[in-house]
């Protein structure tokens, strides 16, 4: 005991005089000191760091959802909940949560694309001279071929390939990237430019003007020094673009462009000499095409174990802790290493940290007890789109309504300059204080955010009314990439961080009294990135779970945003925005990004099946 403490002889004098029924409280206080430091100590750098090692190992094949490697490392998490002492809290008395996901798109075996010029037919195999992207529609069409250039509409850059040429019912051909590509001084190198290079938006903006089909193919003067290659299977997501959409090869390209007189290099170079379309259709040319996809379903699993509450009064209540333990797998779509595909993404930092976070702070409220039951989760499906937590909070554990608070680990490895973001902090008013005494001695920078949204797994609960604290160590160039590995992370730093969680759940399973929700309203921030976006702000929340329903469920509006202002709420599905038919949340993304702060839009959405139309002025998302 501290001998400055003013009240130690207070508890001598009391002792000698008799008052011995104080001892009994003050020996279990001690006993549940020494226990929680007992707890917190066991929290160490080592176990952390083969936590990390034991998910990123290559049998686990980089945790791609619903992959066998996942599986692997859905194993090991269980395991670790059955040493630690966990109630399994899963499907049929099990560890796992499953659900169903689409795991991607693949070739199927009828693919074809045929030209015809002059009568005369010309058959192209499929993985040789074209191949389907796998946004692309599937099944016939035939058609006209018209020329638009880069495919692109950029008002406020005063360039459209589509101004002057009627494209309806036709097929585009359309050159990859932007112009002047190498040019750094161009107008499209302006960040709010950079949706224009994608080739779904490519995709989405033909069909907005009409066409029933876009060939694309990558451009030659950008990239003549590059081996030449169809691309297309690789990317792109597997939500229907409702368009067939089919990557050629340049001899493909070549030989739709002859009848016109025109080559594939002259007509970008005069492009980007001008920055003036050269688009123009193509006379004599038909082209037949034929996709066939195979859309392929997998099942995902969330890990779920409960520690039961100790104190009666508290016990009915719980704190979710949780992180996601999916990664990307060999790469894909979402690497932001393209030129790396095929290769392990092992993520020990994105999120093998927050999970071994987890798993620590897992076994140290076994050892000290909990005054609140504790459930912790490992999440997939977090890299798709949030899936695992959104099933969660559907067929929760444990019920929502008795869900005191969420604390979500998500990047806690790369701990720099001593600063830890925390995030969410304003969806309590208690948490501030908390995290902040939390933090006492252990020489950390605490960055607040008291935004509740974010691109991870505490969103899902948030928009259930639940408070939410995510804990974060902050972007890097590893993200994403197959250089996230193990031996990258901050040992010492993924210690502390792990012990300030510690502290702050066991401060908020301990607090008799409740938490004071609150809805905050800052403009989305998307923080693992570093950056905050341009363009339009609407302020819907998307539902990420897959839906045979075409258009986009919401599970939630930010307070104040032009969505809620336009009269949208949890639970409505969009299925128009600003005039573009709305089938999934690429077209939601592209139709928000196509347009400008204080636009004003017609809304169209579905409210227990009735069609209603709100209008929005949208704000800044910056």
């Amino acid at each position: 005991m501290n001998s400055k403490n003013p009240h130690k002889n207070l508890f001598a004098i009391l002792f000698l005089l008799g008052l011995f029924f104080l001892s009994g409280p003050t020996a279990a206080a001690i006993s549940g000191a020494k226990s929680l430091a007992s707890a917190e100590e066991a929290i160490r750098a080592e176990n952390l760091i083969e936590k990390i090692h034991a998910l990123t190992a290559p049998e686990m094949e980089g945790r791609g959802s619903g992959t066998p490697g996942e599986a692997r490392a859905a194993d090991y998490i269980a395991g670790e909940f059955r040493k630690i002492g966990l109630e399994p809290a899963g499907d049929q008395a099990s560890y796992f949560q499953s659900f169903d996901i689409t795991l991607g798109v693949r070739v199927g075996k009828d693919n074809r694309l045929t030209l015809e010029t002059d009568g005369r037919p010309i058959d192209y195999r499929p993985e040789f001279g074209f191949t389907p992207f796998g946004f692309s529609d599937e099944g016939s069409l035939s058609g006209e071929v018209a020329f638009a250039g880069y495919g692109i509409s950029a008002p406020e850059l005063n360039y459209d390939d589509y101004a002057g040429i009627d494209v309806a019912d036709k097929i585009v051909l359309v050159m990859t990237h932007d112009p002047q590509e190498k040019n750094p001084e161009s107008p499209f190198r302006k960040p709010e430019a950079f949706r224009y290079t994608e080739v779904r938006y490519k995709a989405w903006n033909a069909r907005e003007h009409g066409a029933k089909g876009i060939i694309v193919v990558t451009d030659p003067n950008g990239h003549d020094a590059e081996r030449e290659q169809l691309f297309a299977i690789r990317g792109g997501g597997s939500a229907s673009a409702g368009i067939v959409a089919v990557n050629v090869l340049r001899n493909v390209a070549e030989r739709i462009l002859r009848p016109a007189g025109k080559e594939l290099s002259p007509l970008q170079k005069e492009i980007d000499e001008t920055l003036s379309p050269r688009s123009l259709p193509i006379p004599g040319v038909t082209v037949r095409l034929h996709v066939d996809l195979v859309r392929e379903k997998g099942r995902a699993k969330n890990v779920v174990g409960i520690l039961p509450g100790r104190e009666p009064t508290l016990r009915e209540q719980a704190i979710v802790i949780g992180a996601h333990y999916d990664a990307l797998g060999h790469g894909g779509e979402y690497s932001l290493a393209p030129d790396h595909y095929g290769e392990i993404h092992p993520g020990a930092d994105d999120n093998a940290s927050g999970v071994a976070g987890v798993l620590s702070l897992a076994q140290a409220f076994a050892l000290s007890g909990s005054g609140r039951t504790l459930v912790f989760v490992a999440f997939s499906g977090e890299e798709m789109g949030l899936l695992g937590s959104s099933h969660y909070v559907k067929n929760a554990a444990w019920p929502l309504e008795k869900s005191y608070a969420m604390i979500n680990l998500d990047m806690i490895g790369r701990l720099d300059k001593e600063q830890i973001y925390v995030m969410g902090v304003d969806s309590a008013r208690e948490f501030r204080p908390v995290t902040h005494e939390a933090a006492e001695g252990l020489k950390l920078e605490l960055s607040y955010s008291g935004d509740a949204y974010g691109p991870s797994d505490h969103t899902s609960f948030y928009t259930r009314g639940i408070p939410v604290l995510m804990f974060f160590t902050g972007p890097h160039s590893d993200y994403h990439r197959p250089s996230d590995s193990a031996d990258k992370i901050n040992r010492e730093g993924i210690e502390k961080v792990a012990r300030l969680v510690f502290r702050t759940a066991r401060e908020l399973a301990g607090r008799p009294t409740p938490l004071t929700f609150v809805r905050t309203e800052s403009p989305p921030q998307s923080a693992r990135d570093g950056q905050s976006g341009y363009g339009a702000y609407f302020g819907s929340i998307p539902d990420f779970s897959e839906s045979a329903i075409p258009g986009v469920r919401i599970t939630g509006v930010r307070p104040g945003s032009p969505a809620e202002n336009a009269g949208l709420r949890a639970g409505d599905v969009i299925v128009k925005f600003a005039g573009v038919t709305i089938r999934n949340l690429d077209d939601l993304s592209l139709a928000l990004r196509s347009k400008r702060p204080e636009d004003r839009v017609d809304v169209v959405y579905l409210r227990n099946g009735t069609e209603l139309t709100g209008r929005a002025t949208l704000g800044d998302r910056r």
